[in-house]
């Protein structure tokens, strides 16, 4: 969730190994959200949004969301207490927050959220491929191949 610029940098702080590691993963996303409460800020967020495009890195403009969403009634819910910090949260296939972040991230908490997304996205791996498997019939036996000497 970012608001601010500063809150783009404490994002970054967290999600930059992550993202490095892991873009190329087909499971991974990365998405921003710039939540903007204020009407005013959010007229001044879409008029400039043409310039935040070119700050914005390409392979990211796809998910990169702008909202004006009133977050009054899920901001304590979300641990989201300052408005003008940088909120992280890993997400999993269920739509859980498995891990959250905010503010300046220490090494460890960087570190934290890298271990985090590797162990969900083998656990999607696992899932999906346990799910291919289910979904596919199962092959019958062709009278060759079953054993004649019985």
């Amino acid at each position: 969730m970012l608001g601010t610029r500063m809150s783009e940098v404490h994002s970054k702080g967290f999600v930059a190994p992550t993202h490095e590691r892991y873009s190329s993963h087909p499971l991974y996303q990365h998405i921003q959200i710039n939540l903007q409460e204020n009407v005013l800020k959010s007229l001044l967020v879409k008029v400039f949004l043409r310039s935040l495009r070119k700050v914005v890195p390409l392979e990211l403009q796809p998910t990169y969301l702008v909202s004006s969403q009133n977050m009054e009634y899920v901001r304590d819910a979300l641990g989201m207490t300052n408005s003008k910090v940088g909120y992280v949260y890993l997400i999993d296939e269920n739509l859980r927050i498995r891990w959250g972040g905010c503010a300046d991230a220490t090494p460890e908490e960087a570190a934290a959220l890298e271990l985090c997304t590797g162990v969900l996205l083998k656990r999607a791996e696992t899932s999906k491929g346990k799910s291919k498997k289910a979904a596919s019939p199962a092959k019958a036996e062709s009278p060759s191949s079953v054993d004649s000497s019985e």
